[in-house]
């Protein structure tokens, strides 16, 4: 049965400690650490072997190379004595063959599950960039009060001579004093116009507050003087339209008496 060398790391590791020493003797006694630095920088630099071709160069420095991966194969194994002797043979290498034996040792090292270096810290601009974005909330009036509103009111109820508490009575009832609202049948707004009705008193923007406040109370005080002053058919045909309490002035939908029942009651609190 054939076993394959690198299947043997003791073996190995005692094949080179014996090559090393018979070379060792060979050499009178050096020391078996600057043995393939000293071939390898002789090779290198040329020094009283200028006359070798690139070719044997590029051999010599390829076996090099293996030696030094196959004792890092055997320090990693445990099997080699001591890791002292690739110390000067790195030493004394050029900086190319440095890098070359450094980057072997770095990848040997991860295969076997060491990691070569910590991981890096994120920088400051990952960090940034990885933040998850938050959106400032939006700045809207709250649904909850009018008091936002009262300047725009009392504008109103200044130019159409109607009075505040009536004006915040139809805004209530209509849209909860939500300038967002729409209805189902399409009116927008606070005093929840429709379009064709906002267009005819000249409101461009219906979920602008202060147009729609302008708007809606110049059409309930066109009802009120229609209706002389009577705030039930007024009420009613806001709510209802006024061609249709002309029709049926004594037949009203149950959805219109209840709005003019829930309309007179916040006219009373806000008034009281």
């Amino acid at each position: 049965m054939t076993i394959g060398i690198y299947e043997k790391p003791s073996l190995l590791a005692s094949l080179l400690a014996k090559e090393s020493a018979e070379r060792t003797e060979a050499r009178g006694g050096a020391e078996p650490d600057g043995l393939f630095a000293g071939k390898l920088d002789s090779l290198l630099s040329g020094n009283g072997q200028e006359a070798r071709s690139e070719q044997t160069k590029a051999q010599a420095v390829a076996e090099a190379l293996n030696l030094q991966m196959l004792h890092t194969t055997m320090t990693l194994a445990g099997d080699a004595p001591s890791e002292a002797a690739t110390s000067p043979l790195l030493g004394r290498q050029s900086s190319a063959i440095q890098a070359l034996l450094q980057a072997y040792n770095a990848n040997q090292q991860e295969s076997d599950g060491v990691p070569a270096q910590p991981p890096e810290a994120p920088s400051q601009l990952q960090e940034l960039t990885e933040t998850p974005s938050i959106t400032p909330p939006q700045s809207v009036p709250s649904a909850q009060g009018s008091q936002w509103l009262d300047p725009i009111i009392a504008k109103a109820s200044r130019r159409y001579g109607v009075d505040m508490g009536l004006i915040k009575a139809v805004i209530k009832a209509e849209s909860n004093f939500n300038p967002n609202a729409v209805s189902h049948a399409g009116a927008r707004g606070l005093m929840q116009l429709m379009p064709g009705t906002a267009r005819s008193l000249g409101v461009s923007d219906s979920f602008d507050a202060e147009q729609n406040v302008m708007g809606g109370t110049r059409f309930l005080r066109d009802l009120l003087d229609r209706y002389n002053g009577d705030l039930d058919s007024a009420l009613a045909a806001y709510n209802w339209g006024p061609g249709n309490v002309d029709k049926r002035p004594g037949r009203l939908p149950a959805e219109t008496r209840e709005y003019l029942v829930r309309v007179k009651q916040l006219y009373s609190s806000y008034t009281g």
